[in-house]
């Protein structure tokens, strides 16, 4: 796995940090817990998160077993997350039953309620719904 979180600028701090929680993240799901590499290898696709309370993007880039992760937003993400520090938590919580997020446990509902308020958005939901849900499995901790 690759990591390509660059600093440009001291605004660019949160971005470098972000991009480093979320390597860092991967990195400890693929050691713990093996059987999240088979979605890991399947993955190919582009996804940017934007957290808006702190003003910052990332965007990580999957090739089926190689991720790079680069400040701020790519126009080549097929599927895009807009939501705040404490959702992307969240995200990273979402319990997985039977292969699939459980949005009827806390951390689902929790996210579940977001996206229908609205406070979480999800662009390329419909278009790339298989490659979101091996995003979520390989970004939760729980299994």
């Amino acid at each position: 796995m690759s990591n390509e979180a660059r600093k440009t600028d001291e605004e660019g701090t949160e971005e470098v940090g972000l991009a480093a929680m979320l390597s860092d993240l991967i990195r400890q799901n693929l050691e713990q817990n093996p059987s999240k590499w088979a979605d890991f290898n399947k993955l190919a696709t582009v996804v940017s998160i934007e957290v808006i309370d702190a003003e910052v993007t990332v965007t990580l880039t999957f090739a089926r077993g190689a991720l790079d992760i680069h400040t701020g937003a790519l126009d080549s993400a097929s599927i895009r997350i807009s939501t705040t520090a404490e959702l992307v938590l969240a995200l990273c919580m979402v319990k997985i039953s039977h292969g699939i997020p459980n949005f009827f446990e806390r951390h689902g509902g929790k996210l579940l309620g977001s996206l229908l308020k609205g406070e979480v958005r999800i662009a390329g939901i419909a278009r790339h719904p298989i490659q979101l849900v091996r995003f979520t499995r390989l970004m939760s901790v729980n299994v």
